[in-house]
């Protein structure tokens, strides 16, 4: 009873632990962003235009809203599943988090009666949520990035029909797509509020992390600092970014037969081996039950991560 108690305390631990770290880890980009945009004239802090409009705890439980503010652990979160379109609480998603982390570290125990494997289950299971809210922000943020060239078009309309870029701006933030059309009318609604152009759009750079949009956001601050024909500027960023995708459908083309290859080379082995443990499973059995049978399956699939890493640094091509 002890070491099952030892072993959810543990496990809770890590959970916790590597969650922070995670999250710190993810809000480095942003902190840079904000340094960046505040040499450009930005405001000092920058706070999500959202969290003023909802309620900001982290959690409904008033302990667990006060330990995670005490822990610095809500305010990437937040975001994080603001961008990726969920209504969670931060405190539900820790929460999640570390019961993944138990739940693969006794998962690992309970199979291989040992204390390396649930801790190497527990490695794999704890970041299963935060991956799963990665993947949503990636579909949500791909979406904006499909759709903003579009809204750049229907902006440099406005403006060459004689409208002002505020006036134009509503205009997207009421043709456009989801979720561009959301985010751009947070923005309209910041200045209806009163918030400076600048701080508005800055706000947008923090909510949507997004690199045109940045360029945008960039191009618009200094057009008003230096002057310009802004429209042409946002034409000419428009027509930049549709190659830029068609580039990538090219690369995404040269390199599907090194995706395939990883694909292959996971699911062979795996395939062969439970093809191998179905017909003959006598045959098989020892490198389940025996040391070192265990240990060539725990090497090879190591060798099988390694593998996929290197395969995946070679056809992810940045442009």
């Amino acid at each position: 009873m002890m070491i099952l108690l030892c072993s959810l305390l543990l496990a809770l631990a890590v959970g916790i632990a590597v969650a922070g770290v995670v999250i710190e880890r993810g809000g480095a980009g942003a902190r840079a962003l904000t340094d960046r945009l505040r040499r450009l004239g930005g405001p000092a802090e920058l706070e999500p235009s959202f969290g003023l409009e909802r309620d900001s705890r982290y959690s409904s439980i008033p302990w667990f809203d006060r330990v995670l503010r005490a822990l610095n652990l809500g305010a990437g979160l937040e975001l994080l599943l603001y961008q990726a379109g969920m209504s969670m609480r931060v405190g539900v998603m820790v929460t999640l988090t570390a019961g993944f982390a138990m739940g693969g570290y006794l998962l690992g125990v309970m199979l291989f009666h040992r204390l390396v494997p649930g801790l190497v289950f527990l490695a794999l299971c704890t970041p299963l949520p935060y991956v799963y809210v990665r993947f949503r922000k990636f579909r949500r943020l791909q979406a904006f990035r499909e759709a903003f060239p579009d809204a750049l078009d229907l902006l440099v309309s406005g403006l060459r029909a004689g409208l002002s870029f505020s006036a134009a701006l509503q205009i997207v933030s009421e043709e456009s797509p989801q979720p561009l059309r959301s985010e751009f009318a947070i923005t309209v609604e910041e200045q209806a509020l009163g918030v400076d152009l600048r701080d508005a759009l800055t706000n947008l750079t923090h909510r949507v992390d997004v690199l045109d949009l940045k360029f945008f956001v960039m191009a618009v601050l200094l057009q008003r600092e230096t002057g310009g024909n802004l429209a042409e500027v946002l034409s000419n960023s428009a027509a930049l970014i549709r190659d830029r995708f068609k580039v990538l459908g090219d690369i995404a083309t040269f390199t599907a037969q090194g995706k395939l290859t990883a694909v292959v080379l996971v699911l062979l082995p795996v395939g062969v081996g439970l093809f191998t443990y179905l017909i003959t499973p006598d045959y098989f059995r020892p490198m389940i039950t025996s040391d070192g049978g265990r240990l060539a399956l725990w090497l090879a699939g190591w060798m099988q991560v390694a593998g996929c890493f290197t395969i995946y640094r070679i056809v992810n091509i940045r442009v």
